[in-house]
C-alpha cells in the first residue's frame, strides 16, 4: 500500500483487459467453423481456464466456492420471481420499440432435444458465465464499492452477449447477481438464479408448447407496471439484506480502498467493440 492506504495493484486494469480478450476472442469465434453448442466452451472456457491457471494460488478468492444453505436457496429463487417483472418490461419495451426479429432469433432452441437445450442454454451458461463475470471480473473489483463493482459487473456482463436485445435485461440481471455473490460470498448464488432464469423458458416450452401463428402481444398499464417493478426492487432489497444477514455478510461494509480509474482504455475498447459489433448485427438483420 502508498501512503494513503490505497492499494496499489491494478486489479481493475487487469480483468478489464483479460475482458477485453473475451469479447475480441468471442466476436472471432462466432466466424470459426465450430458446431453452435461448442461456441461458449470455446469462446469463454478456454480464456476462464488460461486465467484461473496462471492465478490458482487466488483461485479460491476469485470463484468463491461456497456452499449455500437452504434457506440461501430459496430467498435467491424468490429474488429471481421478482426480477421477472423487470426483466419481462424490459424486453417486451424493447420488442415495441424494435420490432422481435432479434428476440425470435434469440429465443430459437439451440438443441433439438430438451435435454440438450436445457445443457446448452441453461446449465452451461450459468457455470461459464458466472466464473467470468461473478467470479473473475468481480474479484477484480473487489477494492471498489460493492454498488460500484455491482453495476459496472452488470455493464460488462450485458456487453458480454454481443447484441443490443440481450445488453439490457443482462445488465440488469447482472447487477443483481453480484449482490447475490456478495450477500451469500459464494459464486453458486450467481450460478443458481442463472439457472434458474435460463431454464424457466425451456421448462415452460417443454411443459406448454407455444401455439404457432398466435399473437400473445397486450397493451400492458404503465401504471400497473410502475407499481410492479417499484415493489420488485424494494422486496428484492429487502430479500438481499436476509440473505446477508443469514450468511453473516455485513453487506453494508464497503471497501473503498481504492481510487483506480474504472473507464480505462481496456473497458473503452470493449464498450467500442460491443457498440460496433451490435450496430453490424442490426444492420445484418
Amino acid at each position: 500500500m502508498n501512503s494513503k492506504g490505497l492499494i496499489e495493484e491494478k486489479t481493475i486494469y487487469k480483468v478489464n483487459s483479460f475482458y477485453l480478450g473475451v469479447v475480441l476472442w468471442s466476436i472471432l469465434v462466432q466466424f470459426l467453423p465450430i458446431p453452435t453448442n461448442s461456441y461458449q466452451y470455446i469462446a469463454l472456457l478456454i480464456p476462464i481456464g488460461i486465467y484461473l491457471f496462471k492465478n490458482r494460488d487466488e483461485a479460491e478468492r476469485i470463484l468463491k466456492p461456497n456452499l449455500l444453505n437452504l434457506k440461501s436457496v430459496i430467498i435467491i429463487f424468490i429474488i429471481w420471481f421478482l426480477m421477472l417483472p423487470i426483466i419481462i418490461s424490459i424486453v417486451e419495451l424493447y420488442t415495441r420499440l424494435f420490432g422481435s426479429t432479434f428476440p425470435d432469433i434469440i429465443a430459437e432452441d439451440s438443441h433439438p432435444s430438451f435435454i440438450g437445450n436445457l445443457f446448452f442454454t441453461a446449465i452451461t451458461p450459468a457455470i461459464l458465465e458466472e466464473m467470468l463475470m461473478r467470479g473473475i471480473i468481480l474479484d477484480g473489483y473487489r477494492h471498489k464499492s460493492r454498488f460500484v463493482a455491482a453495476l459496472v459487473n452488470g455493464l460488462m456482463f450485458g456487453m458480454l452477449h454481443l447484441n443490443f436485445f440481450q445488453f439490457f435485461h443482462t445488465f440488469v440481471a447482472g447487477f443483481v447477481a453480484s449482490y447475490l455473490v456478495f450477500a451469500t460470498n459464494s459464486i453458486y448464488a450467481g450460478i443458481i438464479v442463472h439457472f434458474i432464469n435460463n431454464s424457466f423458458p425451456i421448462f415452460m416450452d417443454y411443459l406448454s408448447p407455444p401455439e404457432p401463428n398466435v399473437d400473445y402481444t397486450s397493451n400492458p398499464n404503465l401504471l400497473a407496471i410502475i407499481i410492479s417493478i417499484t415493489f420488485s426492487v424494494a422486496a428484492i432489497s429487502f430479500l438481499l439484506k436476509l440473505l446477508a444477514k443469514i450468511n453473516g455478510v455485513e453487506l453494508k461494509k464497503e471497501y473503498h480502498i481504492s481510487d483506480e480509474k474504472i473507464l480505462n482504455k481496456p473497458l473503452i475498447r470493449s464498450i467500442v467493440l460491443f457498440v460496433g459489433f451490435s450496430t453490424i448485427l442490426v444492420l445484418a438483420l
